[in-house]
């Protein structure tokens, strides 16, 4: 085999190098394998999507050497620069994506130790991994786990780091995404939706508006008092606000009835609807769900058009009747942000003023995608679920310059509006 530094210099001109990923956003980062390592490689001065990552490659390597002896961490990391790429090499190591698992609780129990175990070397060494999501975990057949990607890695003290590593807190630099905790809240959320409505409940975060009830109507009620029932009943059956849980996301008091749901709507749009000036505005509403928004934005604020986009389709029927009963007419689109549809630009045809994105970013695996999208708008209103210390240097880094904190939702998240 060559000397690493006899491939750099024939990088990418090698036979037998295997291209094992390519950003879509960002033509000029790929993955290669290549006789038992892998490469990240970088044109040098045309990525697109540095500002989204806490490291270019030469640090993401001086972090890879810190971890140097610790068993599932890539091991002997090398950088060199040929003049036209960086590359960064690393061992191969084996395993799935936990993210394309099917993840049981016998499985669950076995992972955690390891990651335990991989979290606390790390943390004693004071490196804070700050972006631990299932597809940067990989497991073999015999449930050992290895621990990639470490281009948001800090270095930080040990107390600080296993903060960050196992609580998600963020202190100092450490700008934590996602931690151990995540992976435990999204397993609960997916595997048992009605516990983790009732682990809310015990923390105080239920009130009225998450009792499933719905009111009971006459059949001779009023025809747009049964489009609501019924626009309410989809949005309980469907998956788009807690999958296996029969509740809708919005409670909403109309015509004397309330229907229930897990958030209040009036003291939600009483926080949205005076952030911007909607009138004459083409507005996109990422994550509709039942497409109160959209709806609100054209009936009560005067917006031009509304585009309505959700992954559900059950929800963008529900969406659909509570609109028609309001008598305005979004557009609806269904839309699995990280599926292979060139969705972007299908969205980015509506030429939008404003784009809406409340809730969303925490639930799409491929994020640098979805804020490479949000990254095209003139204005960006934001709910995230980080502190505002690290969303608001998520949208600097996307290019906005002007970013407001408006406030926190009912739910103590941040909500940014974002302008260029």
């Amino acid at each position: 085999m060559d000397s690493l530094d006899e491939i750099c210099k024939k990088f990418p001109d090698l036979d037998g190098i295997t291209l094992i990923n390519e950003s879509k956003f960002d033509p000029a980062r790929c993955v290669y394998f290549y006789d038992g390592k892998i490469i990240k490689s970088k044109i040098i001065n045309q990525d697109v999507s540095s500002q989204l990552r806490q490291n270019d490659l030469k640090e993401e390597y001086k972090i890879l050497k810190l971890c140097s002896g610790i068993n599932g961490v890539p091991g002997h990391p090398y950088y060199c620069n040929n003049g036209k790429y960086e590359l960064l090499f690393t061992d191969h190591l084996s395993g799935a994506q936990l993210i394309n698992l099917k993840l049981t609780f016998d499985v669950l129990a076995k992972i955690i130790p390891e990651l335990i175990r991989i979290l606390t070397r790390l943390s004693q060494r004071g490196i804070c991994h700050n972006d631990l999501v299932p597809r940067n975990i990989l497991v073999t057949e015999n449930i050992s786990i290895s621990l990639i990607d470490f281009d948001q890695a800090t270095v930080t003290t040990p107390a600080k780091a296993f903060a960050g590593n196992f609580l998600g807190i963020n202190i100092g630099n450490s700008k934590v995404n996602y931690s151990f905790s995540t992976i435990i809240k999204h397993y609960i959320k997916q595997k048992f939706p009605a516990l983790s409505v009732r682990i809310k409940k015990v923390l105080g975060r239920a009130d009225d508006n998450e009792k499933t009830k719905l009111p009971e109507l006459n059949k001779d009620a009023k025809p747009e008092l049964l489009a609501m029932l019924n626009a309410w009943k989809i949005a309980q059956e469907s998956n788009a606000s807690a999958p296996g849980v029969n509740i809708a996301y919005y409670g909403f008091n109309f015509m004397d009835y309330h229907f229930p749901g897990e958030r209040p709507w009036t003291e939600r749009w009483n926080i949205l609807k005076d952030i911007s000036d909607y009138s004459g505005k083409t507005i996109i509403e990422l994550g509709c769900n039942m497409g109160l928004l959209s709806t609100f934005l054209l009936k009560e604020a005067n917006a031009k058009k509304c585009i309505a986009v959700d992954g559900d389709k059950k929800i963008l029927r529900s969406a659909e009747i509570i609109s028609n009963v309001f008598q305005v007419k979004p557009e609806y689109f269904q839309i699995d942000f990280d599926s292979k549809e060139d969705w972007e630009n299908k969205l980015g045809s509506y030429h939008p003023d404003i784009v809406f994105a409340l809730n969303v970013l925490n639930w799409v695996k491929d994020k640098e995608r979805f804020l490479s999208f949000l990254a095209r708008a003139p204005e960006v209103i934001f709910e995230g679920h980080d502190l505002p210390e690290i969303e608001k240097d998520r949208f600097l880094k996307l290019g906005f310059t002007k970013i407001e904190e408006i406030g926190y939702s009912e739910r103590k998240r941040i909500i940014l509006r974002c302008r260029k």
